[in-house]
């Protein structure tokens, strides 16, 4: 089952921005898997702890997430997460009090041995149309961006030929400088990390190992997405560098507005037109929804701008298979004109009441052809 973001960082759900960071300050620490090496759970810990304060630290991301829960950014391809926690960790910590912290604690970076790097997340904004935000569909999308060479396979070497260990650094990818009684690694600048160079490059990507291309990238969008909703389709970034995983690519949705209907989370509304005798006599009418007609029994005496809910025919929420309400107004129509009949008929209807407008009021007929003119 997934798990609460509020509880992972041990705050409310009206928690302030500083809270938050404070409280997650403290579990990173605690729980950062180079600070507790082989131990599975701790690093899994970390995972969530930064996934859930990614999503709870940004104001869109949150009320997403108060919305719609996790499933709002589970779905689509792999779901389930966001940047790599140690960007998360680096970027909390900041810059270079963040670099000196993970040195004194011996904490990794976001670069793995070898100069790996991962590739860089993108984002890719696209609208939908009203109804396909309700029923769900598949979009083909082009992106633009650096994916893996395939003339080199990623290697960067001139297909044949291999990298050679790095001269530099003899392929520890560091290079030591010492001073007094303190000894400084740096990241060897000549291979950039690697530990390996490379003599003859590969002339498609110019030993880079990437190649920036038009990638065409198949989304599905499910039942019940609103604008606002990012979905997250892992490894469609751009790609890492000397082996590193790739980035992540994010939906941006945005819903188109209906003519007919309105939206509010998973309820939708609509308002029909109906003649005073059908709301004064009552009458069943027919009125288009999400999924096909429905049937609406309006009883008698139904006054105008009366509201009904017709339950379970809006639209499905994103993270279950129940759905939202339809709220159906109704509101009288009011012809612009009266013929000489139809007044005489309204002023007898008027009589037949029994009841004479006291002096200075306006009786029924009367109000009745300020509406009608």
């Amino acid at each position: 089952m997934s798990k609460d973001y509020y509880e992972l960082l041990g705050v409310s759900r009206s928690a302030s921005a500083d809270e938050m960071k404070k409280a997650y300050r403290k579990l990173a620490v605690k729980y950062h898997p180079d600070k507790n090496p082989g131990n599975k759970e701790a690093e899994e810990k970390f995972k969530e702890i930064s996934h859930a304060y990614e999503a709870l630290s940004d104001p869109d991301k949150r009320r997403q997430y108060d919305q719609f829960g996790e499933a709002a950014f589970q779905y689509g391809a792999g779901g389930g997460g966001f940047h790599d926690p140690s960007d998360i960790f680096r970027e909390v910590f900041g810059g270079a009090f963040g670099n000196i912290f993970e040195g004194i604690f011996g904490f990794g970076g976001t670069s793995s041995a070898g100069g790996a790097r991962r590739g860089r997340d993108l984002e890719y904004r696209i609208k939908i149309d009203f109804f396909e935000a309700v029923t769900g569909v598949s979009k083909q999308i082009k992106v633009r961006k650096y994916d893996t060479c395939s003339h080199c396979s990623g290697t960067g070497a001139k297909p044949g030929t291999s990298k050679v260990t790095c001269a530099t650094c003899g392929g520890s990818g560091e290079v030591r400088q010492s001073g007094g009684f303190f000894s400084i690694a740096r990241t060897c600048s000549a291979c950039g990390g690697a530990g390996e160079a490379i003599k003859e490059p590969c002339l498609e990507c110019g030993g880079t190992g990437r190649k920036e291309v038009t990638k065409k990238i198949t989304a599905t969008i499910p039942k019940g997405v609103d604008s606002g909703i990012k979905l997250r389709l892992s490894g469609e970034g751009e790609s890492g560098l000397n082996g590193a995983p790739p980035g992540d690519l994010y939906i941006s949705i945005q819903v188109k507005p209906h003519k007919f209907f309105s939206r509010r989370g998973i309820d939708v509304g609509c308002e029909i037109s109906v003649s005073f005798a059908q709301l004064t006599l009552g009458d069943d009418i027919t009125v288009p929804g999400l999924y096909g007609d429905v049937a609406v029994s309006i009883p008698a005496g139904t006054r105008s701008g009366y509201v009904f809910r017709l339950r379970g025919k809006g639209i499905q929420r994103l993270d279950s298979s129940s759905k939202g309400d339809q709220h159906v107004k109704v509101k009288v129509n009011i012809p612009k004109k009266l013929n000489a009949r139809q007044k005489k008929i309204l002023k007898e209807f008027e009589e037949s009441l029994g009841k004479k407008p006291a002096p200075g009021e306006k009786g029924f007929v009367d109000k009745m052809k300020g509406m009608f003119t």
